[in-house]
């Protein structure tokens, strides 16, 4: 497993701030929420296909199958970007549906490995 670099400390510490004041989570669980998130998004950019979870706005729990990988992005933006109707959140490609999703960053709940 390649090592992952260039985690943003500066991402791990807006995304515990959101999971503390959005969430009312501790700081130990919004730290390491947070720090899973950022990882996650660096795997994603590499090209790895990642499975996870996140809470909907209607409170269901969402699996879901993504990438960052720069192909599928390139094959899904029109455009300059990420569609506007994601700006602020965590969007990504999903390879179900192939089309971008998002998710409020402080609705993550984690990646799941096989």
């Amino acid at each position: 497993m390649k090592q992952i670099s260039n985690i943003s400390t500066r991402e791990i510490s807006r995304y515990t701030v959101k999971n503390v004041v959005k969430n009312n989570s501790d700081m130990l669980t919004a730290t390491s929420k947070a720090i899973e998130l950022e990882t996650m998004k660096k795997r994603m950019m590499r090209g790895e296909v990642v499975r996870f979870a996140y809470m909907k706005l209607n409170g269901e729990v969402r699996i879901a199958v993504g990438t960052l990988q720069e192909q599928a992005v390139k094959a899904n933006t029109v455009g300059t970007g990420v569609p506007k109707r994601f700006y602020g959140m965590f969007a990504y490609i999903d390879l179900e549906k192939m089309d971008w999703r998002g998710f409020k960053e402080e609705r993550f709940i984690g990646t799941i490995e096989n």
